[in-house]
């Protein structure tokens, strides 16, 4: 099963950010397979293991048995996607809104 914290999109709540907030991202890869994760409508700043800004992007790539982490500030109101580049993936469950207001 592909998923979001072990929840498919069928079985989600939208995520909420609050507007304006400033929020850490922890992503942890425990498949065999590449996860090009994407956050619609805001940067991605990825970090470091030890926290510090690395570069800003659209999308994360996260390695097999990978753990990364990225900053994102909530700046773009509205509903969003947040789901893994491989479409299939995103069809079988790694999908999710997220929602800022």
């Amino acid at each position: 099963m592909w998923s979001f914290d072990g929840q498919k999109f069928s079985e989600s709540l939208p995520i909420h950010f609050r507007y304006g907030e400033r929020l850490r991202v922890v992503l942890v890869n425990d498949t065999m397979m590449n996860h090009p994760i994407h956050l619609h409508g805001m940067w991605s700043e990825l970090e470091s293991a030890t926290g510090q800004f690395q570069v800003r992007k659209h999308t994360i790539n996260v390695q097999p048995a990978q753990r990364v982490s990225f900053r994102v500030t909530a700046d773009a109101p509205g509903h969003w996607a947040f789901h893994c580049h491989l479409l299939y993936h995103m069809e079988a469950g790694m999908f999710r809104e997220v929602v800022v207001s």
